[in-house]
Parts: structure tokens; sequence; C-alpha cells
């Protein structure tokens, strides 16, 4: 009985740790969004405290326990592996070096004391001893000797014919799926377009992101919604821009669209939608039915016939 209640407690500790994992990879993919727009040692303070409380949850299972419940350790290793990528683009971000001569010598200084003879010295001395490894190797005994070198053989590849390979007799194809495809999506990105210009009309102003590709009757929807919105912004018909700290789309005017197209560098924004940001984002807009009306079963009347 007692056995069965340690197994259960052991359960419950595991499950909490995994929880309070999540939470620190979604605290991770909120400072990637931070990373362009807050300063390089904000987002090393941010990773610091996730690490610091990785290394927590890590002490807090016993090594038995880390071995029935795997998923923790990758979830850990997870977590370490999404702050060297953070702090790799925090100082990828920073051009300039903030190394400072100064804090490098206070600190030498505070560890090995302000003596001003050798004996503080000695002490870090000692540490950069202790530091070092010594490579093993053994001395030659078979003395010393001449070395003749030998050329190396070359052997001479024989050529092969070429042999012709015969085709056969060119056909059409019977039916061109891919271009029918192809249309099918455009004719659904130029629907969109067309309610996005109505809304925004409508409105007055550019419509909060959020608000305008959140589906509230299905979470799949709300993210193909927002797949259909990329190809727009990529090809410069939706523009993003911050209003009230708060991020929003509009359609683009045709002044903009001709300076996107002068204007060769690719620049990309990286937005993370989750379970909870879709559960939040109908809340916050009291969102009964979505503000795009999308037909996400286009067909090309060609395809429909066998």
């Amino acid at each position: 009985m007692q056995q069965n209640e340690d197994s259960h407690n052991r359960t419950m500790n595991s499950l909490e740790r995994r929880k309070r994992y999540q939470e620190l990879i979604d605290q991770g993919h909120d400072l990637a969004l931070r990373t362009q727009s807050q300063n390089a040692v904000d987002i090393f303070q941010g990773v610091s405290s996730i690490l610091m409380q990785t290394d927590s949850l890590m002490q807090q299972g016993i090594e038995h326990e880390r071995m029935e419940n795997a998923s923790e350790v990758c979830m850990n290793v997870q977590v370490v592996k999404m702050g060297h990528d953070l702090v790799g683009a925090a100082l990828q971000k920073d051009e300039g070096s903030q190394f400072c001569d100064e804090e490098l010598t206070a600190a030498i200084l505070s560890h090995i004391g302000a003596t001003d003879g050798q004996q503080g010295w000695e002490v870090i001395g000692k540490q950069g001893v202790t530091s070092f490894r010594m490579s093993k190797h053994s001395p030659c005994l078979l003395g010393t000797f001449e070395f003749q070198s030998v050329p190396a053989e070359k052997t001479v590849k024989e050529r092969r014919p070429r042999q012709r390979q015969e085709l056969g007799e060119a056909r059409k194809p019977e039916t061109v799926n891919k271009l029918n495809q192809e249309e099918a999506d455009a004719r659904k990105l130029q629907d969109i377009m067309e309610q996005l210009k109505n809304i925004y009309e409508e409105r007055g102003s550019s419509i909060p992101y959020f608000e305008l590709v959140t589906d509230p009757t299905d979470y799949m929807s709300t993210v193909d919604t927002a797949f259909q919105i990329s190809f727009l912004i990529r090809d410069g018909a939706v523009a993003l821009e911050t209003s009230g700290n708060e991020l929003c789309a509009r359609p683009t005017s045709e002044t903009e669209k001709k300076q996107n197209k002068r204007n060769d560098d690719n620049i990309q924004a990286i937005l993370s939608l989750n379970w909870k940001q879709w559960k939040n984002a109908i809340k916050q807009y009291r969102l009964k039915r979505p503000l795009l009306t999308i037909d996400r079963d286009i067909l090309d009347e060609s395809q429909t016939v066998q």
C-alpha cells in the first residue's frame, strides 16, 4: 500500500515538473519575440532566470525518477538549447562589443585581493595551473631513421563509353493538378484580401492581428488563416504595425507596394501561436465567429471530374 502511494506521489511530482518546464519554454518563446527590440542585457537576464529555474527543477527529481521519466530530461535539454539560441541571437543583434577592461580588472582584484606583493597573484596562478591538462605521450625508443617517401601509384581509369538513354514518346499529361491547385490558392488569397480591405475601410483603422486570424470555433482553422495571411505579408499586400502596444495588420497602399518592389531587403517577423494564445484571443476580443470567411475546400472543377 505504501509502495503504491509513493509511486502515485512520484507521478504527480513529475507531472508538476513537466508543467513548469512547459511554462519556461513559453517564456523562452516570448523572449525570442523580443530579441529584435529589447536590449541584449535584458535578454541575457531573462535567459539566466530561465536556466536557474531549469537547474532547480533538475535538482528536485532524484536520479531514478529521471530515469523513469525521460521526457523531463528531454524538456530540460530543450530549455538549455533554447537559452543557447537566444543568447546567440542577442549577440548577433548587438553589433558592438561590450567587453570592458575595467570590469575585468575589478573582477580579478576582487578574487585575488588588493595586495601589492606576489602572494595574491599566486592564488590565481595555482587555479590556472590546475586548469591545464598535460597530454599523454611517450618518447620513441626506436631512435632516428631516414625517411624515404614512396611515390603514390596513379591508377589510370578506363573511360567507359557513354550510353545514350532512349527516351519514350512524349505524351501530354491528362490532368494538371498542380496548376489547378495554384489557381485555387490564388483565388483564396484574393478573397481574403478583399475581405481585409472591407474590414479596414469599415473600421477606419488597422485590425489587431490576433483578432483577424482567430477562428473561435476551430484552432486549426486559426493556424491555417495565419498561414494564408503570411503569404500576403510576404508579397507586400499586407503590412504589420504596432498600435498601442498591440500588433495590427492593414492593407498596404500603392506607394508602399512600389517601395517594397524597389527594396530588396528580406525582413522577417516571427510570431508564436499556441492553444493558450488562441483561448486568450477569443476571450479578449469576445469573438463568436471569425472575421474572415474562408472556403477551405476550394477545388477546381476539373479536379472533381474523374
